[in-house]
């Protein structure tokens, strides 16, 4: 699959996302809250479908297709709503054809809604946006965040752009590692499941080790695979303490680390650590010298990819 996608492009979408979720949060509201969603997705549909989970409570479940396959019994009699952008991911396909029967109902939230998922399952929610080819989720993701926080209940009300503005501040404490360096991303929550997003960014636009942790088993995990090359980023929420408690130890001890904990509600500080997370790998590529997307690039990993997902 070829993609004009180059650095420059996405930058363009990642400034057009305040406006884009604007416009979608003051579409017409959802006639019904649904009380015990399960959201399913793959990749950064599966970091979105975390995210929604972690911030509407434990009502709301977040798997991958390939788990919830697995163990369908746990959608019985409940809403399933499968993110799925390009609406081909075989996955998520197999999985809406296994839940006829089982869930109460199957909804695909999705950029295509001419999709083989739009045909297999009961409902479309059409993100009216349309991604520029092979690309890395940028807008794609924060209103696929968007669409499962209305179907949760969870209030939109957020200032996007006065967001992606404190944004540009935070994105500069983002400490990325260099060469074989890992960069590490730990938080609790929600701002855990936007890690993994994180990490997904630093995948794709750089080919660069990442890793993704709770902030408790961070101490008790991946502190013990550190090494000088790797990077640490702490993301902790205003009121916490052992977030700031780690970033602390760590810079005592001479590791490279970086401690985030932007304010605001939950909500919003979600969606300023996504779109920080977006401009520090955009600014690193291109700080590298890169002028597209590395996976773009990697053709045996993206023929694998490919084959594995469609």
């Amino acid at each position: 699959m070829s993609s004009g996608c180059t650095l420059a492009s996405v930058t363009e979408e990642l400034k057009e996302q305040p406006s884009l979720l604007r416009s979608f949060s003051r579409r017409e509201p959802r006639s019904k809250v649904e009380e015990e969603p399960v959201f399913v997705g793959a990749g950064d549909s599966y970091a979105a479908s975390l995210c929604a989970s972690f911030l509407a409570g434990p009502r709301v479940l977040a798997l991958d297709p390939y788990s919830l396959a697995m163990s369908l019994d746990w959608a019985g009699g409940r809403p399933v709503y499968i993110i799925s952008i390009s609406g081909e991911t075989t996955s998520n396909i197999e999985l809406a054809r296994a839940l006829r029967g089982v869930s109460s109902r199957t909804t695909a939230i999705t950029s295509n809604p001419g999709s083989r998922l739009a045909s297999t399952v009961d409902h479309i929610i059409d993100l009216r946006f349309r991604p520029r080819g092979k690309a890395p989720g940028i807008a794609s993701f924060t209103l696929s965040l968007a669409a499962a926080l209305e179907v949760c209940g969870v209030d939109l009300a957020v200032d996007f752009e006065g967001a992606f503005s404190r944004a540009a501040k935070e994105a500069k404490r983002f400490r990325i590692a260099r060469g074989g360096g890992v960069t590490h991303l730990t938080g609790n929550n929600e701002a855990y499941a936007a890690s993994i997003y994180g990490m997904a960014k630093i995948y794709e636009f750089l080919g660069a080790r990442a890793q993704t942790s709770l902030l408790e088993e961070f101490s008790h995990m991946p502190l013990f695979s550190l090494s000088n090359s790797d990077t640490v980023n702490v993301i902790e929420s205003p009121s916490g303490v052992k977030g700031r408690l780690l970033y602390e130890k760590m810079k005592r001890e001479g590791y490279p680390c970086s401690l985030i904990q932007p304010e605001g509600s939950r909500t919003e500080r979600v969606y300023l650590l996504v779109f920080a997370m977006q401009m520090a790998a955009i600014d690193a590529a291109r700080r590298r010298g890169l002028k597209a997307p590395y996976f773009l690039g990697a053709k045996k990993k993206l023929r694998i990819s490919d084959e594995m997902i469609y």
